[in-house]
């Protein structure tokens, strides 16, 4: 699961706890963003 948009950074732990693998916020680069989601899917499709 992957989330962005406006999200606190409070609620950040509590996102990762429940499943987020990438949390991506306003501004962040659609490279960075699309390199964050290879890595989470080659380390899913690796068993991690």
């Amino acid at each position: 699961m992957i989330a962005g948009g406006v999200i606190p950074r409070q609620d950040y732990d509590f996102l990762y706890e429940a499943g987020v693998k990438c949390i991506f916020g306003p501004g962040t680069p659609i490279p960075v963003c699309a390199r964050d989601v290879l890595d989470a899917v080659n380390a899913a499709q690796r068993g991690k």
